[in-house]
């Protein structure tokens, strides 16, 4: 068996009730399947009757337990799932598909506010996009074009919350080399910072991961191309104003074929895993990065097919686990490499 590249998001609400959402390539349906605090399933709804890969939908869990996200279909459109697990829409704009398309859409709300990011690329003009955010207050939106990017694959962006302000790590061409960017959002002038430049490698790098502990600490992880094939990169250091201050950077893999690292923290343990070959491995740190485990190999990503996942959880025993993304089976909701 081996790794699929699809994603799903597992939520678990405050009373542990569990909902993992998808889209079933079987039945091209994005779908939401219910299941009970002791993993009984008791409900399936249907999100959106065709198929929408994890590029194109993204899904949010509000503090009241609230569950919504939004998706592309000639358009941006909203979903809900309230407390009672009814489901409701609203349209939040069109767009030409004939001549823009757009990827990664993410909202987030925040402070009864609405943060909405995605790229948007004109379909004449491939290699380069621009990363875009509307935030809606009082009903109010502004819309701000954060920056221009220049690509030959089109990577995933992260957004970390500070005093309930976005801060976004993206990647960027740089002399015709990936590197990793970010921009501050100011509430009070509803502006964008300038870029900042955090690396200056000159090496490609895909799959971004970014994580901010609980003592606004930050830990990126990616996959920077060595010799011609891709090693796991990790960094850490403190967020400052003119850029990040690097304390750390470690490779941790040898060159190989490795795709989506993503971080665990756990207290003092910070839980690095990547899939390797089509295998999930793991390896650990318990003294900020500076020294890592041997990695190991998750058994049951040998035995079975498993997926990317993003995890969002509302209850009290989850809170201490801060996570960018985890690996989870493919038929089953059980977290794995940890």
């Amino acid at each position: 068996m081996s790794f699929s590249n699809n994603s799903s998001t597992i939520i678990r609400r405050s009373n542990k009730d569990i909902f993992s959402i998808y889209c079933n390539e079987k039945d091209q349906r994005l779908i939401c399947n219910c299941f009970d605090k002791d993993y009984n399933f008791y409900n399936s709804i249907t999100i959106l009757n065709k198929f929408v890969d994890f590029t194109n939908y993204s899904v949010s869990l509000g503090i009241d337990d609230t569950i919504y996200g939004v998706y592309k279909d000639n358009g941006i459109k909203y979903f809900e799932i309230s407390k009672d697990n009814t489901l409701s829409f609203n349209e939040i704009f069109t767009f030409n598909d004939e001549k823009f398309d757009l990827l990664f859409p993410y909202i987030k709300k925040v402070d009864n506010n609405l943060h909405l990011f995605y790229y948007v690329f004109n379909n004449e003009a491939p290699g380069t996009c621009a990363l875009f955010h509307h935030h809606n207050k009082n009903n109010i939106w502004t819309e701000n074009k954060i920056d221009f990017l220049t690509h030959s694959i089109l990577n995933n962006y992260c957004i970390s919350w500070v005093n309930n302000s976005p801060i976004v790590f993206y990647l960027n061409v740089v002399d015709g080399y990936e590197e990793v960017f970010l921009s501050r959002f100011n509430c009070n002038s509803l502006t964008w910072s300038t870029p900042l430049q955090i690396t200056h490698s000159k090496k490609n790098k895909v799959y971004l991961s970014v994580l901010k502990d609980a003592m606004n600490f930050y830990h990126l992880t990616f996959c920077e191309n060595e010799d011609n094939a891709y090693s796991v990169k990790y960094i850490n250091g403190y967020l400052m104003d003119d850029g990040l201050d690097i304390r750390n950077a470690k490779n941790i893999s040898i060159p190989c074929a490795c795709m989506y690292p993503n971080l665990i923290k756990h207290q003092s343990n910070i839980y690095l895993m990547w899939v390797e070959y089509n295998r999930l491995k793991t390896c650990s740190s318990n003294d900020l990065g500076s020294s890592w485990t041997n990695q190991t190999t998750d058994e049951f990503s040998i035995k079975e097919d498993f997926i990317k996942a993003t995890f969002l959880s509302n209850y009290k025993e989850d809170l201490v686990y801060n996570s960018t993304s985890v690996f989870t089976t493919s038929n089953d909701i059980a977290l794995l490499g940890f």
